[in-house]
């Protein structure tokens, strides 16, 4: 890692690309690096959501206290709005991934054309 800084005021999190194997390497270091680590972590939040909406749902059923099918209903609603939410994030990652990988195949067809 470099410790240069960027015009941005932070450290780079990469050195400058200056070859086309680089280039490549960190459209797909991207990918694997980030995209993976992401879906991952939304599909156990959308699974933490489902299980909520399912087991509040139960508790619902099982409980005569007005307050509490109320608020249970509520937090039933968030969490089915939170689902819609982050199925929306999830495509916008995949759409990022597929660019980047998209990007290293392009950086790949013009490998001769950089060592002309």
């Amino acid at each position: 890692m470099s410790e240069k800084k960027s015009g941005k005021g932070r450290e780079r999190i990469i050195q400058d690309i200056e070859t086309v194997e680089q280039a490549i390497k960190a459209e797909k270091d991207v990918e694997v690096g980030y995209h993976n680590a992401i879906e991952e972590h939304v599909l156990l939040w959308l699974a933490t959501e489902e299980d909520i909406i399912e087991s509040y749902t139960q508790l619902i059923k099982k409980t005569e206290s007005k307050k509490i099918k109320t608020n249970l209903g509520r937090i039933i609603d968030d969490s089915k709005k939170h689902i819609l939410m982050l199925t929306s994030i999830r495509k916008s990652f995949d759409k990022i991934a597929s660019d980047e990988h998209r990007h290293a195949k392009m950086l790949e067809d013009l490998a001769d054309e950089f060592h002309k």
